[in-house]
């Protein structure tokens, strides 16, 4: 966690990881260097730190993923159409709600594209079954020259 936090500049997860000496150390060298000890990356962190109580944590769960990344392109597609100087109405809301539901799959049981649950594809496209089968082609074709190259192999042996 530690070193994670320090290349990309996110907090620790875990308060023992916050509290390690590795990570305090790290906090208080900002402005050393612009590369691991970036001062705006550091002061976001510390900020993050000093601020705990005014955020919340929510638990991992199945599709929470998909939830995050659905809420963060619902902000980012607002904030473009509002920009842009577009309608951001209850109808363009509704609207942009169906379309990360339908883009995430958030609609699922399961909540979640990693889900137990099969789905039916339908049919495999031509070019992906023609690439499959020139494939296990060539691989058999590889252990064939393979088998015949140990059979020669052998009577040379044997030969000798």
């Amino acid at each position: 966690q530690i070193a994670y936090a320090q290349t990309e500049g996110y907090v620790p997860v875990t308060s023992k990881a916050q509290q390690t000496e590795t990570y305090q150390d790290y906090l208080i060298r900002s402005g050393e260097d612009n590369q691991l000890h970036y001062p705006v990356k550091i002061k976001a962190s510390q900020l993050l730190l000093d601020h705990m109580e005014d955020t919340f944590v929510t638990p991992v769960f199945n599709g929470s993923a998909s939830l995050r990344n659905a809420a963060g392109q619902m902000i980012e597609n607002v904030t473009k159409s509002i920009n842009r100087k577009e309608t951001v109405d209850d109808a363009y809301i509704d609207s942009l709600y169906a379309d990360m539901t339908s883009l995430y799959r958030l609609d699922s049981a399961k909540g979640s594209m990693a889900s137990a649950e099969k789905t039916e594809l339908g049919p495999l496209p031509t070019m992906s079954s023609v690439l499959l089968a020139t494939l296990a082609v060539i691989w058999i074709g590889i252990a064939i020259y393979a088998v015949i190259g140990a059979v020669r192999q052998k009577k040379s042996v044997k030969k000798t």
